[in-house]
Parts: structure tokens; sequence; C-alpha cells
């Protein structure tokens, strides 16, 4: 039985969604978990995670009260404002569901790549350690010389790297997030998520331009510090659910089968402690 790591679901009546827009015609409509549910079950996957697609805390609420109402939810990384005095307050309440896990801030949407370093950020951060929670980070390439400082600030708290951070496989620049991805899977904290590879090409992807990166990933973390995650419904844009866990499920052949079960199953349940 394996665990998806990283989904979302999303309601456009709710309009928090800024960076849907009409012309993503394969993403702009509402997903529930009624979509979902056939394509999981299909593929023996018992539980998933839901991950935040808007920077509102009352989207957090939309996909914490998904989670009470459907079996195969496991738990829910949401969004939280780090900047706010009254963080604390928010946290306190979200972390009043068994399912809230941890926070995504938007990071690849912000403006000063640079974000994750500000003090002001500090207080809440350490709160989020203090309450168990993780941290799941969304970066691109940009990103990641501020993240490794940023993971040495807060070397207590279980961080994630989202898609595999995101590398520009189209432009075949490869080297310098090599070396980045590197440094920061040294850390004890530090763990990847399998997902968001073939977004990052689109739908006439091949096998071969995502085999260096796809690579490069499972050799460099530990089984027990990789998770496999769909990314659904953005996959859409890509692929199929069922054909990317099994090309996925592929890229791990030289995996014996405890490792595999770490990688799909149950290094996310040990990471958001399900």
């Amino acid at each position: 039985m394996y665990v998806d790591s990283h989904q979302h679901f999303w309601k456009l009546a709710r309009g928090d969604y800024s960076w849907m827009t009409p012309d993503m015609k394969k993403l702009y409509k509402d997903f529930f978990p009624s979509d979902l549910e056939p394509l999981i079950k299909e593929k023996n996957i018992s539980k998933t995670i839901i991950v935040q697609a808007a920077d509102t805390v009352a989207e957090t609420e939309f996909t914490l009260k998904i989670a009470e109402d459907n079996e195969f939810v496991a738990g829910v990384v949401g969004w939280v404002d780090l900047e706010s005095s009254k963080t604390k307050e928010t946290i306190d309440k979200l972390c009043e569901s068994k399912f809230f896990k941890g926070v995504r801030p938007m990071i690849h949407d912000i403006e000063n790549d640079e974000w994750m370093l500000q003090n002001n950020l500090n207080e809440n951060i350490n709160y989020l350690a203090t309450k168990n929670l993780t941290f799941d980070a969304l970066v691109r390439p940009q990103h990641l010389k501020h993240l490794i400082k940023f993971v040495q600030k807060f070397d207590f708290l279980p961080i994630v790297i989202d898609h595999i951070a995101k590398p520009k496989i189209l432009n075949s620049e490869i080297d310098e997030w090599k070396k980045d991805m590197q440094a920061l899977s040294r850390y004890q904290n530090v763990f990847c998520k399998f997902s968001g590879v073939l977004t990052e090409v689109g739908e006439g992807y091949s096998k071969t331009q995502i085999e260096p990166y796809v690579d490069f990933i499972l050799n460099l973390f530990s089984p027990n510090k990789i998770m496999w995650g769909s990314d659904w419904p953005v996959l859409t844009m890509a692929e199929k659910y069922s054909n990317w866990f099994d090309l996925a499920m592929d890229c791990c052949n030289n995996f014996s089968e405890s490792e595999k079960n770490m990688i799909f199953a149950n290094t996310a349940k040990n990471f958001y402690n399900i």
C-alpha cells in the first residue's frame, strides 16, 4: 500500500487561487476527492497528503475539512503568514485538527529570492518545530543557495524540497542545481519529493529528458529521505496519474523492495507523522 506525498484539491468559486488563469485549460476547473479516489485505488495508494494551493488560511481550513471527510487523506500541508505577529494563534487553531502536518509558503512566487532568510520569520518558524510541524520548501534552482543557509539556521526543523526544486530541464541546466542539491542532501533534516518532474517539461516529455535529473536525485538522497508524490492535478498538464506512477516505479528498478517501500510509502509516513 503506497502513499502519495503531494496532491491538491481546489474549488474555483473560492476565489483564492490567484496563480490560476482560464488559459490553464486542464487545471481551470474544480478537483475534488471523487476525482482522485479512482486513480489512487488503481495503483493501490492508500493514503495521500493534501498540499496547499492558495496562500490563505481559509484554503487550509477548506482542505482540513476535506481530510476529515475522506478516509484516504492522511494529512494536510497548509499555509500561514509567517511574517504575522498573530501566526502562533493561527497555528494553534489549525493544530486542533490531527490532519494538520506542516506549512508551505509559496516561496517560488515571492519576488525576493532571499525571503526565507528574513529575521522577521524566525519566531514563527521556531514555533513550527515546537508544534512538531514540517516545512515544505517550494523552490526553484535560484533559491537553493539561500535554502542552504535556511537549513543551517533551522537544522531542527524537518524540511522537504518539493518537486526536486523544479530544475530547468528544458534548458538542460543541471550543473549548478546538482551542486546545490548535493550540499542540501548532507543535512539530516532535509528530504526531497520525487514529484513535479514531468510538468517541468510538458506533454511532449521523453524519459531521456528527465533521466539525468531523476537518476541524480535517486542516487543522492537515501530512500529514507525521498518520497514519491503525484502533484495531481497539476500533473495532468503533462501526464495521467497512472502513467506517472508507473514511470516513477520504473525509475526505481534498481532499488530493493524495502527501499521502494520507503520511497513510495514509509518516508512520507515518517516525515509527516502519519
